[in-house]
């Protein structure tokens, strides 16, 4: 028998094995299920169709209000937000995060929920991002309603595919640039269908838990299921900082654990990176597409949201003006982000700037706020980039890291973030 990678590990665990499969069917019960307020009300209507009463494990359940931060006149997002909160009250859940309280993926980590070794379903494949702190999230879409109710769902091992990475990220490229490169090769391919994508090398001791978390984030748009960092040390110290006592265990994998695809890249080798829309595995080098006005920027989102993106955007912005045809929003990810922000004076640079701060949450990913019109352009940190996202049908989405967007919201088109952050060092 091979070796087993770290999903094997978790998923055999979590049956009370030794070790699993790949491609074997296994039902097994995950430490948390979470999921978000979208999808509630056809959660609430199956419920009561099938006449469900009480939940076995309401101490697994974590339910955010993330997408729909406002309960805004002419919405029923009202609604769905107090029936949600009032189902939680009922059943016993105590972790309930209602709206402002930040992304479910920042949520689950900043509060020690996810944590080494826990299995977790969720209702998407981006919170691939728990991977960082060494949890394994599966995204079983609506089927996150039969975990609430069973406290169990099925599943087949995923294979496991390994990227090593070398080097350290050069001046002005953030590791955004790098998982949208991931993206760019493998996206329009099957090479990673369906995978646990293991990240291996020397270059991942000099990523920060923000960068971990942004490179699995967007891992799902390389067509992976889920991925996973080693936890060493730095995550290691994170995870002590929030697990308050709670038990967790680290997965490593074994030294024959088989692995359906391996890759490497050179962290130095890297580029600012810009998506052209439509596609996610579109990019390019920023100066593939330099010149290109636009008329809105957006930093934001579960692959753009976290401290360290705001720093970024402060370091173009400080003592800057937006280009006078241009909107920029600005939306941490979590209340932790959000205060964090404040207490370092981002926010008052980012209003000096002329740019809007929103509340914590999804919102201009998912077009719930700053929609375009047709013919506008929009530059951003989110997740897609396919026609009607945010608005018009005919309006351009292109995506890039924090520096990128930045610097194309002062600049009034896209630009090298690097020129701006140069004249910074500068004048430092």
């Amino acid at each position: 028998m091979a070796g087993q990678s770290v999903a094997q590990k978790i998923l055999a665990r979590a049956l009370g094995r030794d070790s699993v499969e790949v491609g074997e069917y296994v039902t097994v019960s995950a430490d948390h299920t979470v999921c978000q307020e979208l999808f509630w009300p056809g959660h609430q209507r199956n419920l009561e169709r099938i006449g469900v009463g009480r939940i076995p494990r309401p101490d697994k359940a974590v339910m955010v209000i993330d997408h729909s931060t406002s309960a805004a006149m002419g919405s029923h997002h009202y609604q769905t937000h107090r029936s949600l909160r009032d189902w939680c009250t009922a059943q016993g859940i105590v972790n309930f995060f209602g709206p402002g309280s930040g992304l479910r993926h920042l949520v689950m980590v900043e509060n020690g929920l996810a944590r080494p070794g826990m299995l977790i379903f969720s209702d998407e494949g981006n919170i691939a991002s728990l991977g960082a702190v060494g949890a394994l999230n599966i995204p079983i879409s609506t089927e996150v309603l039969v975990s609430l109710i069973e406290d169990q769902n099925w599943l087949a091992v995923p294979p496991s595919a390994r990227i090593a990475l070398t080097g350290r990220l050069a001046f002005g490229v953030t590791a955004r640039d790098l998982i949208q490169t991931i993206v760019r090769d493998f996206g329009a391919t099957d090479r990673l269908l369906g995978c646990c994508v293991e990240f291996t090398g020397e270059a991942i001791a000099g990523l920060s838990m923000d960068d971990r978390q942004t490179i699995l984030a967007s891992l799902f748009h390389s067509g992976a299921y889920t991925g996973v960092m080693p936890v060493d040390d730095v995550a290691l110290a994170y995870v002590e900082a929030r697990a308050k006592g709670r038990p967790y265990q680290v997965v490593e994998p074994d030294a024959g654990a088989d692995y359906v695809l391996e890759a490497a890249y050179d962290l130095s080798a890297l580029a600012p990176m810009v998506t052209r829309p439509p596609d996610l595995h579109g990019g390019v080098p920023v100066d593939d597409v330099s010149g290109q006005r636009i008329d809105q920027a957006t930093i934001g989102s579960c692959a753009g949201n976290r401290l360290e993106d705001m720093r970024a955007a402060a370091a173009v912005l400080r003592g800057r003006q937006l280009a006078g045809h241009v909107t920029l929003y600005i939306t941490p990810g979590s209340r932790e982000v959000y205060s964090a922000a404040a207490r370092e004076g981002l926010l008052e640079i980012f209003s000096d700037a002329g740019a809007t701060v929103l509340a914590p949450g999804c919102t201009t990913c998912w077009g719930y706020q700053g929609q375009l019109n047709d013919h506008e352009v929009l530059i951003s940190t989110q997740q897609f980039n396919y026609q009607g996202r945010n608005g018009s049908r005919l309006a351009d989405v292109y995506l890039a890291g924090p520096y990128a967007v930045a610097a194309a919201a002062v600049a009034g088109r896209i630009i090298d973030p690097r020129e701006m952050l140069a004249e910074t060092r500068e004048h430092a």
